[in-house]
C-alpha cells in the first residue's frame, strides 16, 4: 500500500489496526446514563484555535456539561508566536460558547518553556468541582500532571487525549527510552480511557502498555464544514485570488501551510521545483507561514533561480480557505508532525495530500491513504518528493479525483466523530467507576467472612 522506503520507517512497530468506523466503539449505557449531563472537566494550557469549535460542540451536545480549566488565557490575546516568530492574533473566536475558568499560573518561563504551565489550582478545583470525569490535553506540562494525579486521589475517571506518535520512539536513545516507558507506564495506570487521535498515536497508547479496551477515537478535529463550505465559495474565484498574490492562472500550484521551521523542511518544496521545473515549466508552490527559515526560504528560492515561488508570510484562519481553494496540491514535507491539522483543513477543502512518512497522517484508517486521498513519500527525500509532485501535476484527472475522495475521508475525523468518541468513553469510565464502586460496597468485610 505504501512505497516500500515510506514502510521501512516504521518497520519496527507494532502491527496498526485500522481505526474502526465511526459507532463501532459505542459503549453500552448504564442504569440512568442516557437522559444525564455528564459533567466534564476539560484540563488545558492556553486556548488553541483548534479546539474552540470542539468545546463549542460539546457544550452543545444534550449529554455532556464541559468546563475548560485553562492555565492562561495567552492564546486569546495578541502575542508573540515562538514558531512563527511574529505577533499573532487569531481571527476567530476561541473564548465564547463554552464555560471555561481561568486557574492561576505559577510558571514565569513563558510559553513553549519547559514545564511550561503550572497551576496548583487545578488540584482544589477538581475536588470540589463534582465533576463525573477529567480530560486532560498531554502531561507535557505541570498542571496537566497535576490534573491527573488530583483525579486519581479523588477517584474522578481520567482520560487523557493528544499526538504523540510511534513513529519517534525509536528515536530516543536507549537507555532514555527505557526510563520514559517505565514512566509512562506508571502514569497510564492511573488513566481509564485514552482518546486515539490516529493509527500511530493508538500504537503510542499500545507500546507503552495500554490496552485496546481503554481506547476511544475521538480524532483531533477542525471545523470540516467551515472550511469546506469557504473553499467551495472561493473556487469559482480561484484565478482572481491568484492574480491578487500574483501568481498566474495557468500553473499547477503546490501549498505549504505552517511554520517556516527546520522539523517541517520547507525548503524540500524548492528542490522539487528545481528538479521539476525543467521538464514543467508551469509548476509553482506558494508557502504560507512565517518563523526563522523564511530569510533562508526566500534565499534559497533567488539562488536555485526557480520561477512561480511565493512566500506569502502568516496568513489567519479566516483567509486560509481561499488559498486552498487557489491551490492544486498541499504538501507536507514535515520531519517531525506528530498530527499536523492543517492536512485535515487542506483535504476539507478538496486538495489531495502528499505527505512525508515521518507525519502523524497516514497509516491504516489514516487521513492520508495511499493513492486514495494523496501519496506517501520517505521524508527528507526531495526525488522521492519530487517523483510524487510529478505524478500529481501530470495527472490532472488523478489529483482531481483524489481530492473529492479527501472530502469524504475527513469527514471521519470531524467534530461529530469527536463528540461521540468523547462521549463513548465518559460512558465507559462512569460505568466503569460505578461498578468499582458497588463491589466494594456488596463485598464482605474481614469479619464477615
Amino acid at each position: 500500500m505504501f512505497p516500500p522506503s515510506a514502510r521501512d520507517t516504521v518497520s519496527s512497530a507494532p502491527v496498526a489496526s485500522p481505526l474502526p468506523e465511526a459507532g463501532t466503539e459505542k459503549v453500552a449505557l448504564g442504569c440512568g446514563q442516557a437522559d444525564r449531563r455528564f459533567r466534564l472537566a476539560i484540563v488545558l494550557s492556553h486556548p488553541v484555535q483548534y479546539f474552540s469549535p470542539l468545546f463549542r460542540g460539546l457544550a452543545q451536545h444534550p449529554h455532556i456539561d464541559p468546563t475548560v480549566l485553562y492555565s492562561s488565557l495567552a492564546g486569546s490575546l495578541p502575542a508573540k508566536d515562538p514558531g512563527f516568530g511574529i505577533t499573532v492574533a487569531w481571527d476567530t473566536p476561541v473564548l465564547e460558547g463554552y464555560k471555561f475558568k481561568t486557574l492561576k499560573n505559577l510558571w514565569r518561563g513563558g510559553q513553549g518553556k519547559v514545564g511550561g504551565y503550572a497551576s496548583p489550582g487545578v488540584i482544589a478545583e477538581l475536588w470540589r468541582g463534582r465533576y463525573d470525569a477529567v480530560l486532560v490535553y498531554g502531561w507535557g506540562d505541570a498542571t496537566a500532571r497535576l490534573a491527573i494525579a488530583a483525579a486519581h486521589l479523588a477517584n474522578i475517571p481520567c482520560m487523557i487525549t493528544g499526538d504523540s506518535n510511534y513513529i519517534y520512539q525509536k528515536d530516543i536513545p536507549w537507555l532514555k527510552a527505557q526510563v520514559k516507558k517505565a514512566v509512562l507506564r506508571l502514569l497510564f495506570r492511573q488513566v481509564q480511557a485514552f482518546l486515539v487521535t490516529g493509527p500511530f498515536n493508538r500504537m503510542f497508547y499500545n507500546y507503552y502498555g495500554v490496552g485496546d479496551d481503554r481506547l476511544f477515537f475521538a480524532p483531533l478535529p477542525v471545523d470540516n464544514d467551515y472550511f469546506m463550505r469557504r473553499a467551495e465559495l472561493a473556487r469559482p474565484h480561484k484565478d482572481e485570488i491568484r492574480a491578487r498574490y500574483g501568481i498566474p492562472p495557468d500553473i499547477v500550484l503546490l501549498l505549504f501551510t505552517g511554520k517556516l521551521v527546520p522539523r517541517k523542511r520547507p525548503l524540500d518544496i524548492v528542490a522539487v521545483l528545481k528538479n521539476l521545473q525543467p521538464v514543467f515549466p508551469n509548476l509553482g508552490a506558494a508557502w504560507v507561514g512565517d518563523g526563522e527559515l523564511r530569510r533562508q526560504l526566500e534565499a534559497e528560492i533567488a539562488r536555485q533561480g526557480v520561477n512561480q515561488a511565493t512566500v506569502l508570510g502568516f496568513r489567519n484562519q479566516a483567509e486560509l480557505p481561499e488559498l486552498y481553494a487557489m491551490s492544486d496540491i498541499f504538501v507536507l514535507p514535515s520531519w517531525y508532525d506528530p498530527m499536523p491539522l492543517v492536512a485535515n483543513e487542506a483535504m476539507a477543502s478538496g486538495l489531495p495530500v502528499i505527505a512525508s512518512n515521518r507525519t502523524g497522517v497516514w497509516g491504516p484508517g489514516g487521513l492520508v491513504r495511499e493513492g486514495e486521498t494523496g501519496l506517501v513519500y520517505p521524508a527528507g527525500d526531495t526525488e522521492a518528493l519530487s517523483q510524487a509532485v510529478h505524478k500529481l501535476a501530470g495527472g490532472p484527472g488523478l489529483r482531481r479525483a483524489m481530492g473529492r475522495r479527501a472530502t469524504e475521508v475527513v469527514q471521519e475525523f470531524g467534530l461529530d466523530r469527536c463528540v461521540d468518541g468523547i462521549l463513548d468513553a465518559l460512558r465507559f469510565v462512569v460505568r466503569r467507576r460505578k461498578s468499582i464502586v458497588l463491589r466494594k460496597v456488596h463485598s464482605p468485610s474481614r469479619g464477615e467472612q
